[in-house]
């Protein structure tokens, strides 16, 4: 098995993980609120990016630069912050992949439906000090669920869909397109994102808060 292959397979243990805990935490929505059941499947899927990382980075900075010159700057913005989403997540589950290969996994037999501790994952979220930068995913991933409601609601949304799509295809990025488009059909389910959005913003933070106070105490003891 090569190296980035057992990466991979580490990243994608990882993401299970993560999904498996969002789905315990929102329980209320993906439960109760209609619409909200799609969402577990949208973050595994899209938000937390599919594989060829190099590839990809490099089709989205050529796409940004293409769309700026033909849509307007409001939607460039929008569009930057995930493909800044994409590569902050990129970054920060692969800095914990890379630990979960390195201390983790290297002695056992591991797959991607491998279940760890979850407290591993916190555990190296903590000696990484990803506070920072996961504070900034935060925040993006609230920004993008806001972006694709906004666009479920637009009455000409394939007109202006199809130049993004056109840039798309030319450097090869149709998987951004891929992740508007599945936001933007999930949101039309939703009857309101707002306070989704606020909870999830509050309810990760506090996670994060928790995470650092639970591992600070324990190193000062």
């Amino acid at each position: 098995m090569s190296q980035n292959h057992e990466l991979e397979i580490a990243k994608q243990i990882l993401v299970n993980q993560i999904i498996e805990r969002l789905e315990q935490h929102y329980e209320d929505y993906i439960k109760n609120v209609k619409g909200f059941n799609e969402i577990p499947s949208f973050f595994r899927q899209h938000l937390y990016a599919p594989a060829n990382k190099q590839e990809r980075d490099k089709a989205l900075e050529e796409l940004y630069q293409k769309l700026k010159t033909i849509v307007g700057q409001d939607l460039v913005e929008n569009i930057y912050k995930l493909i800044q989403l994409i590569k902050i997540s990129d970054e920060l589950d692969y800095e914990i992949a890379e630990e979960l290969l390195k201390n983790y996994l290297k002695d056992r037999e591991y797959n991607e439906k491998t279940n760890l501790d979850f407290e591993i994952i916190e555990k190296i979220i903590h000696e990484k000090n990803q506070y920072e930068k996961r504070k900034q995913q935060i925040e993006l991933i609230c920004e993008s669920l806001a972006f694709f409601f906004a666009l479920s609601k637009l009455p000409l949304i394939k007109l202006v869909m199809a130049p993004i799509k056109v840039a798309a295809n030319l450097v090869g990025a149709d998987a951004l397109i891929e992740t508007m488009e599945e936001g933007y059909r999930i949101s039309r389910n939703i009857k309101d994102m707002k306070p989704f959005i606020k909870d999830f913003r509050e309810r990760e933070l506090i996670y994060l808060n928790n995470i650092q106070k639970k591992f600070s105490n324990v190193n000062n003891n």
